[in-house]
């Protein structure tokens, strides 16, 4: 006879799926990828940049989404790192679109090494080592001659300034980059010619100088998110720049530090196009109160300032290196849009990038192991269609392929091959061929993600779905299809938390069941019943002892019993197995999957778990 299903048995169950679950995750996996020359590869993955110290997205989380301070921020990502204050020391700044290029400078009241120009603008020209020509005229625009005539001749290291107020932004040193833009610079700019090239710096106190890099390395908005709580992402980005700013050694220029993603952004005072009447700032006064704020803050290292390293988005881990790596929850904010992320491309654009030849397949072989899908990539193989095998980098893929992060995955499925899985899971779980549309959402989905989890999941939980669970029932136990009524009822039931088991004990159970099935004879009912839900006759002591026990519980009660033992499981676990993988279970799949459909949802999970397995894929090629 068959075992009752018992409360102490399902939370046993309840115990044993959960380390079902998590095993299978991890042994049905996504099918490889080894496929046609050609093929579309859709790469996924996580943050923005190197993902070392700091991530500016994860700063902003923490302080508005979990209400962190600047210290908590900075503490977290500089962990080995203490607080100091240096005070506020000048600084060269390169400005690197200036290098070997004569420098055309305007602004009221022009100085150069402290004498009056007399002129609004000035033009200087290295015209020997460490000799500089310098030219004036009243004014400047772009592709036209003002008529430059020489001023003076000045040894290397010449500074120009000005003696207008600054409070003014159109009194400011304007320094023409460009043919249709300039900018403005506080404080004053240095010309010199180390190793016989022409550089321009913008000399100029570190306070001044972040705030015209605060606002170019994050949004300035940020200072108002969260009632105000977005100014402590804002501060920790200051000491990160103040930090990384003043620390080590001078760059080849002799400049402490340059003005693009190479050091960081530097935006100076203002951005003036040609033909606009007026500058645009390039500072905020929501940064400028976080430079303030934060005045003279450092990170300290072994005795040194930190070269506080950040990035746009670590996407949820940082990578380690000089500063500890840290899970970084901040990084999951709702604004960030590269936590996760994904591109699509083919194996012969990766090919042409990576520059291996036809590629038979392309494996991530290494991972950092921090983080989801293991963490950042160290190593990826390729295979040519010859036989030829390479290996990279994941920062050689990261940078050959133009990726947001070296933290990706690649998926490389034939279309061809997704469109049969497709069509065996329509077939397998909804009993039809799929629609066009259908055809084409989820076959994208197999395309998008690389497994088709995402698409058996989809078609298992759909009220579809539930359709053909209520019209299964009603054709074995009333012999007809079900009502609209009955249908409706029957599909919020199982929405709300009902299992197969649940809909067989209520329908089998009904009056109705009994005259179809049993002519309204109990022992007919149960055999019935018998060969319905479990496929097999019952015994005699069977038929009696279940007709004994519904004349004392009732027919619901009787139909629960053996709907839900493991009998009636391994039986509904036979037919997912003879439908979508055409063989009996092993061992290894009793296991595991009778547990799951003697309680819970394992009719919804058990085909999404099948339907993703690579076993599932391969014989999906050979049915359609």
């Amino acid at each position: 006879m068959i075992r009752l299903f018992t409360p102490g048995r399902a939370r046993r169950t309840a115990a044993l799926l959960t380390g079902i679950v998590l095993g299978l995750s991890a042994s049905l996996a996504a099918p490889s990828a080894a496929v046609a020359v050609d093929a579309p590869v859709t790469i996924t993955g996580h943050g923005n940049g190197h993902g070392r110290g700091m991530g500016q997205y994860g700063a902003y989380g923490y302080a508005v989404n979990l209400g962190w301070s600047y210290q908590q921020i900075v503490d977290h990502y500089y962990s080995n790192t203490t607080m100091a204050n240096t005070g506020n020391p000048v600084i060269d700044v390169e400005l690197t679109a200036m290098t070997g290029k004569d420098a055309v400078i305007c602004a009221p009241g022009l100085t150069v090494d402290g004498t009056a120009v007399g002129k609004g603008c000035v033009l200087v020209r290295r015209v020997a080592q460490g000799s500089f020509a310098v030219f004036a005229a009243n004014t400047y625009t772009p592709g036209t001659d003002p008529g430059w005539t020489q001023w003076a001749t000045r040894p290397t290291g010449l500074t120009v300034s000005t003696t207008a107020d600054p409070a003014n932004l159109a009194n400011l040193l304007r320094v023409w980059d460009s043919s249709s833009n300039s900018h403005g610079y506080r404080s004053n700019l240095v010309i010199a010619d180390p190793g016989g090239t022409q550089y321009l710096f913008n000399r100029i106190d570190a306070e001044t100088y972040l705030r015209g890099v605060i606002p170019r390395e994050v949004p300035a908005t940020w200072g108002s998110a969260g009632g105000g709580k977005g100014m402590q992402a804002l501060e920790a980005q200051a000491i990160a720049a103040r930090s990384y700013a003043l620390s080590g050694s001078a760059r080849p220029s002799g400049a402490k530090i340059c003005d693009t993603t190479a050091c960081q952004v530097y935006g100076g005072a203002f951005t003036w196009a040609v033909g606009a009447g007026a500058p645009t700032a390039s500072e905020n006064s929501l940064t400028d109160t976080a430079v303030s704020s934060t005045a003279g803050q450092v990170r300290m290292l072994n005795g040194s300032i930190a070269r506080t390293e950040f990035s746009s988005s670590t996407g949820g881990y940082t990578a380690g290196g000089t500063f500890p790596a840290v899970v970084d929850d901040g990084d999951a904010t709702s604004n960030n849009p590269y936590h996760s992320w994904s591109t699509p491309t083919t194996l012969s654009a990766i090919a042409s990038a990576l520059g291996t030849g036809a590629i038979g397949s392309i494996t991530v072989t290494g991972r950092n192991g921090l983080g989801e899908d293991g963490g950042r990539v160290t190593q990826v193989t390729v295979v040519t269609t010859t036989g030829a095998r390479s290996t990279f980098t994941g920062a050689q893929v990261r940078t050959a392929l133009g990726l947001k992060s070296d933290w990706f995955s690649l998926s490389g499925i034939n279309p061809t091959e997704a469109q049969k899985v497709v069509q065996a899971l329509y077939a397998d779980i909804l009993h039809r061929t799929p629609d066009a549309g259908g055809m084409v959402t989820w076959t994208n989905q197999i395309l998008l993600t690389g497994s088709a989890g995402t698409t058996a999941t989809g078609l298992s939980t759909s009220n579809e779905r539930l359709t053909v669970f209520v019209t299964a029932q009603y054709q074995a136990a009333l012999h007809r299809d079900p009502e609209p009524p009955g249908l409706a009822f029957w599909i919020l039931k199982l929405q709300s938390g009902w299992t197969v088991p649940d809909l067989q004990a209520g329908i089998y159970g009904s009056d109705e069941s009994l005259k179809v099935l049993g002519n309204g004879d109990i022992q007919t009912w149960i055999g019935a019943m018998y060969s319905s839900i479990l496929g097999r006759n019952a015994g005699p002591a069977e038929t009696a002892w279940w007709a004994a026990y519904a004349a004392k519980y009732g027919r619901q009660a009787t139909v629960a019993g053996i709907s839900h033992s493991e009998e009636a499981a391994r039986v509904r676990l036979t037919a997912y197995y003879q439908t979508m993988l055409g063989r009996d279970p092993d061992g290894a799949g009793i296991a595991s999957f009778v547990p799951v459909l003697m309680q819970g949802r394992g009719d919804i999970l058990v085909p999404i778990y099948i339907g993703q397995s690579t076993e599932y894929w391969a014989r999906a090629q050979t049915r359609f």
